[in-house]
């Protein structure tokens, strides 16, 4: 048997790699959680901001008014559907939804809260303030000003994670009809994705 055959590993040196990728777990597990949950977050946001969009383009492309619904307390579920001016809410025929998403399709830790002014980012709306409630936009896409309080700010956030790590991300809706995602946490100063 030739001296130079190479040898596998012996028990103690399988130990200690597996030791050395414990303690790299130990440190990793924590920051990829947060990483998820923001990533979740951020996709949840960027949904209300695609639906509110769609209602604005809708309004504009229809020429008539179209609203986007916050329909459930528990989740970031929303519809756009045209707009029932008498009772404030979506018409109740068929073929008023242009666009959803369900409940069933959150990510279940999300939670939306709203408010009808452009108010101060750094203070966060309660999960499930003003909700359901929505925006319409006119056909200029604008908000349309038939539609009794237009909600104007949209917080979207995750009130599962500890008040240190809980992360926040608004969205505001100007008269013009303007969409804009911003995260409370950044200067708007040092980041272009920043509220103030």
């Amino acid at each position: 048997m030739p001296r130079n055959m190479p040898r596998g590993f012996n028990l103690v040196e399988v130990m200690v790699a597996l030791a050395i990728v414990a303690m790299l777990m130990m440190f990793v597990a924590p920051s990829s959680a947060i990483w998820i949950q923001n990533t979740r977050l951020r996709s949840a946001a960027e949904s209300v901001a695609r639906g509110l969009q769609t209602a604005r383009l809708e309004a504009m492309k229809r020429n008539t008014v179209v609203s986007f619904q916050m329909t459930d307390a528990n989740s970031s579920a929303w519809q756009v559907c045209l707009y029932d001016p008498v009772n404030n809410v979506c018409l109740a025929t068929a073929g008023a939804v242009i666009a959803q998403r369900d409940a069933s399709e959150d990510n279940s830790i999300t939670k939306l809260g709203a408010n009808n002014t452009l108010s101060n980012p750094a203070a966060a709306l309660a999960p499930g303030n003003n909700v359901p409630g929505g925006t319409a936009f006119d056909y200029y896409g604008r908000l349309a000003a038939t539609a009794p309080n237009n909600m104007m700010r949209i917080d979207v956030r995750n009130p599962i994670l500890a008040a240190a790590d809980e992360r926040r991300l608004v969205i505001f809706i100007n008269q013009g009809g303007n969409i804009r995602v911003c995260d409370p946490q950044l200067s708007l100063a040092i980041n272009p994705q920043g509220c103030q």
